[in-house]
């Protein structure tokens, strides 16, 4: 496991969380709403893992009551199955237990068996299935969890 400096992102983060974005996922979002969020205090909360000087990965996470949404989780290959995703995610939990949430949902593509499985060991349940969910059609899986999770 390697330890990362979890920290809030900034604006100036805009080129390295893109590069990320990209660098993860076949359909990554666009650099502008990154950019927006980023420069709208309050409307989403971004989180960075940091190590050696380079952003290995990000995430996401906004509410809505007593429900933390967890938007997006991207960990740059390389840093994989280092206890990066972990660090982050509990960096959110931290977040959404002060703001009073009792649950963080998610939703994850229903191919991706990696996350699955990682969210399904700290806690995350299937919730329902979102038909075409995403813009090449693929289904998303909505997970659920009580807060806290059971990171390890």
């Amino acid at each position: 496991m390697q330890i990362a400096n979890i920290e809030f992102c900034a604006p100036d983060d805009i080129d390295e969380l893109y590069a990320v974005e990209c660098a993860c996922f076949d359909s990554p979002w666009k650099r502008y709403i990154l950019q927006n969020d980023l420069e709208e205090l309050g409307a989403s909360i971004y989180l960075k893992a940091v190590l050696n000087g380079v952003i290995a990965g990000y995430g996401v996470l906004s509410r809505s009551d007593i429900e933390s949404h967890l938007q997006n989780l991207a960990v740059l290959s390389g840093y994989r199955r280092q206890g990066i995703a972990s660090q982050l995610v509990l960096g959110f939990e931290g977040i959404s237990e002060d703001w009073g949430c009792k649950r963080m949902r998610l939703e994850v593509r229903s191919s991706n068996y990696a996350a699955r499985d990682f969210y399904s060991k700290i806690g995350f349940v299937y919730l329902h299935r979102e038909k075409n969910y995403y813009v090449d059609g693929e289904d998303a899986l909505i997970l659920t969890a009580k807060l806290p999770l059971s990171i390890k």
